[in-house]
């Protein structure tokens, strides 16, 4: 047949409309092609059929000759449709199938397309079959040219032609790779329309199903269901898009899949999981949401399917694992780019913290909760990242059982392992790094840490930060519950109150300070949980389980044994100060009275201490609060008070009202020591220099009653890496005051002064150096240089700062402390062995150095190991006699 011919069928036939077509107008159509021959299976006398089989010949023909062209006819190319005839013969197409393909489907598939044509045959079983099977081969000859079979408007004539072959074949068609190369999306939504026909045959619903199946565990098949299901109308008559969600997860997560069918249908829910968090669209949230049921369902798989569980797992922890072990340890190697920790964290937020119903399970958190608090003390506050974690956190612990948090509260206050809690921790020489004026930053790899610098940071007061910034004031008050069962139960002394005996006296020492830090922490947790607004209206509320609580306590510190009579007198005295002022407000209670007879009947026994008496009488026969009022009659009360407002003048006017009372040795405020050196550390992160400064006096007047734990805990607070180091300054600062004020008496913190400074010279922050420097030798003069032991110590450090040192303030400080100390010190001629190395390197400095000042001060260091050597050779007969022979003479 010429292309002319075919051409001029096509463009009359594409005219007509669909209600126009009838048998005249067809036989009409053709008449331009009659002298052409025409393939006929065997004579006929249907002339529906006769024009049905002509029309077939005139698409496949055609679609061969006349509308696809290659660019090189010679060789493979792509194929190019001519556009002018296009329309046209598309439009033929879907009129064509509409009394061949459509007209013999069974009776049950003939609803799953439109169809506008009037055309009605009525055939015995055996010859529709064998027209239909002759009208899907015709078709599928059409659809072997690729742009045809991807055209959006053929795809009622794909439907047909689908059902058609289903419906011949009555089996699975996918996987034998029989059908044309149509689009996922066509296959998907053809697929699903004849599955959803009433009254399918229940073989032809099974093939149906298993090619669907087939489709979904191809590489990109999950995204194209999810998008075909939830296409249609949301205001229509349709399931709503969660019901539907629920349809696709129960579809891809149901048992008896192939492994290969659950991997690649969760790893195109990770990208597609991952593609939707990114837009900012309601379509793209549905789509998300549709993803985090799938993945729930996932995880809701018994054992046999724990490889899904652990990919799920490593897909939303990846990053966090890369925080936690790192690949290089290399100095400045970045570990993680805030984009991609960004986007992990927006994830994960999305993940974990919608609906019970509707999130992944929180139990994935818990072994990363020590990171996600790390996290939040290294990125700086305005961070979008804060965000996501203060999430995660709260809405892990809101979903835990009483047990689990008191695992994970344990686990942050001991700084160990409870089971998953602490499993993961944030590598200690992972540090935050941002250039100038860039929003951008990334998480590095920072120089190695001596032993002494790689304690683990209390993430303890973290989690009380952030729950007090959340409005989940039921986990507050259970995690307030928890801590304080814990602060009763002894739980910061580990297994045992008494140190291991194993140990020699620096490990007990460091073990003690440990303990020490850890109950202080423990307390100052529960003071700010108890002065958090809402808390406090709550407590007041319902404060029936905390007086059990107390009652409880209280009976076994009666009736305890003398060994553990001290440990427990230790711990009442703090719960007393914390909950003097709430026991006063509800004092006219019933069951508060059976706690007052209790303290009284303790503070008649052997094992008070007196200090404990005193705090026992003031809560029993002391003037009752209101809990209407502004402020209490006590002044203790009330100067605490002050010092925990918001504003510089009040909390300098309630450090001097505390400054009076603690000279004039005021009962109840010895009686809250504790509470005040917690508030006292607090206010020191003040910015205002009056504020600070009357911190400063008040650590110094605490020292007169609370000595060693100020020490311990300044001590602590410098050392910690996590602190920012305005405060480690302002720390050091009052360090020196507080041994200026002990005077000779700082002896016995000798060690742990000089180890805690020397270790800051090794800081990098360049001021930092330069105050640690000043503080060694603040401290050596405070202690009248009786600092022998660690006089080579002094030494080496000193002559590694002038030597590398680029920071010329820290080499200027260097060369005054050891000026200071070849000044001060008695005995220097004991250390003979170490002066020519002090004289060579002097020598050296004040020959190549090129600052006056320095070489100047090395020129005075000189001038007194001089001074101390020439007195020692210069000696009268009878002092060396004495030296000789002893003190015998």
């Amino acid at each position: 047949m010429e292309i002319k011919a075919l051409r001029e069928v096509i463009t009359s036939t594409a005219n007509l409309k669909p209600k126009d077509i009838t048998l005249p107008k067809l036989e009409e159509c053709l008449q331009s092609i009659q002298s052409c021959p025409f393939p006929t299976e065997e004579p006929s006398t249907d002339i529906l059929w006769k024009v049905a089989v002509q029309y077939c010949a005139v698409l496949t023909e055609f679609a061969v000759k006349g509308l696809v062209e290659k660019q090189n006819p010679t060789a493979e190319s792509d194929e190019v449709i001519n556009l002018h005839d296009q329309a046209q013969y598309l439009t033929t197409i879907d009129l064509v199938r509409q009394f061949t393909l459509h007209l013999y489907l069974p009776r049950e598939l003939r609803g799953v397309s439109k169809c506008e044509a009037q055309l009605m045959v009525k055939l015995e079983e055996q010859e529709r079959v064998r027209r239909l099977t002759y009208c899907t081969a015709q078709f599928r000859r059409v659809f072997e040219t690729k742009l045809l079979a991807l055209h959006p408007r053929l795809a009622d004539t794909v439907i047909d032609f689908l059902a058609a072959s289903y419906s011949l074949a009555k089996t699975t068609l996918m996987q034998n790779n029989s059908l044309p190369a149509f689009p996922r999306e066509h296959m998907f939504r053809s697929l699903l329309v004849i599955k959803g026909s009433p009254g399918l045959p229940l073989e032809l619903a099974k093939a149906l199903h298993n090619d669907l199946l087939h489709l979904t565990g191809e590489p990109g098949g999950f995204p194209v269901l999810c998008r075909i299901l939830l296409s249609g109308d949301q205001t229509s008559e349709s399931a709503p898009s969660w019901r539907k969600g629920e349809v696709i997860a129960k579809i891809v997560s149901s048992k008896g899949h192939t492994k290969k069918f659950y991997r690649q249908v969760l790893s195109d829910c990770f990208e597609f999981y991952h593609w939707a968090v990114q837009q900012d669209t309601q379509e793209a949230v549905t789509y998300a949401i549709i993803c985090i049921e799938c993945l729930k369902r996932f995880m809701q798989l018994p054992a046999p399917y724990r490889e899904l569980h652990a990919r799920i797992n490593e897909y939303f922890f990846r990053s966090f694992r890369e925080l936690v072990s790192p690949q290089e340890l290399v100095a400045g190697c970045v570990v993680q780019e805030r984009l991609g920790l960004l986007s992990n964290l927006l994830e994960c937020n999305m993940a974990f913290t919608g609906s019970t119903v509707s999130s992944l399970p929180s139990s994935l958190l818990v072994p990363y909760l020590p990171i996600c608090l790390k996290l939040l003390t290294t990125l700086p506050p305005a961070c979008e990242e804060h965000t996501y974690l203060h999430n995660l956190i709260v809405f892990c612990l809101s979903n835990r059982t009483k047990q689990e948090l008191t695992m994970i509260l344990n686990s942050l206050l001991l700084n160990r392992t409870e089971g998953d809690v602490g499993k993961y921790q944030l590598h200690p020489r992972v540090i935050y790094k941002c250039a100038e004026n860039d929003t951008n930053y990334s998480l590095q790899i920072g120089p190695a840490t001596s032993d002494q610098e790689s304690d683990t940071e209390n993430l303890l007061p973290v989690l009380v930060d952030v729950l007090k910034a959340s409005n989940r004031n039921l986990l507050l008050y259970d995690v307030f519950l928890t801590l304080l069962s814990e602060l009763l139960a002894g739980t910061w002394t580990g297994r045992s109150h008494e140190p291991e005996p194993l140990l020699d006296g620096v490990e007990r020492d460091t073990l003690l300070c440990n303990r020490f830090h850890q109950k202080y922490t423990l307390i100052q947790s529960l003071m700010d949980l108890i002065s958090h607004q809402h808390f406090h209206s709550q407590l007041y509320d319902n404060p029936k389980e905390v007086l059990t609580i107390l009652t409880a306590s209280l009976t076994k510190a009666i009736d305890t044994t003398e060994c553990s009579a001290r440990q427990n007198s230790d711990i009442l005295e703090v719960v007393l100060s914390i909950f003097q002022e709430f026991l006063q407000r509800i004092r006219n209670r019933y069951d508060v009275a059976d706690i007052l007879k209790l303290l009284l009947r303790y503070r008649n026994s052997a094992s008070c201490s007196d200090a404990l008496k005193v705090q026992i009488e003031l809560l029993c026969h002391g003037p009752s609060t209101s809990e209407h009022d502004d402020l209490s009659e006590s002044p203790c009360l009330n100067a605490l008070s002050l010092c925990s407002d918001q504003q510089p003048y009040c909390k300098v006017y309630g450090t001097t009202l505390l400054l009076k009372l603690l000279k004039e040795r005021d009962p109840e405020t010895i009686a809250q020591r504790h509470k005040i050196l917690i508030l006292a550390l607090v206010n020191l992160r003040d910015e205002e220099s009056y504020a600070f400064l009357n911190s400063v006096r008040l650590l110094v007047a605490l020292c007169d009653v609370l000595e060693a734990e100020v020490v311990d805990e300044l001590v602590k607070e410098y050392l910690n890496e996590s602190n920012e180091i305005d405060y480690r300054l302002k720390i050091g600062e009052a360090t020196v005051k507080t041994v200026e004020t002990l005077g000779p008496f700082a002896v016995r913190y000798r060690d742990t002064l000089l180890n805690c400074f020397l270790t800051g010279t090794r800081n990098a922050v360049d001021e930092f150096r330069t105050s640690s420097l000043s503080n060694v030798g603040s401290v050596c003069r405070i202690l009248s240089y009786q600092v022998h032991h660690f006089f080579y110590e002094l030494f080496t450090g000193i002559k590694s700062i002038v030597e590398t040192d680029n920071y010329l303030p820290a080499k200027r400080a260097a060369i005054l402390v050891l000026s200071q100390l070849l000044e001060g010190i008695d005995g220097l001629m004991d250390f003979q062995e170490y002066l020519l190395l002090i004289y060579r390197f002097l020598k050296h400095v004040i020959a190549t150095d090129k600052d006056d000042v320095t070489k100047l001060q090395a020129a005075v260091a000189l001038d007194h190991l001089k001074a101390k050597t020439k007195d020692f050779l210069q000696i009268n007969p009878d002092e060396l006699e004495r030296r000789m022979f002893g003190r015998v003479i």
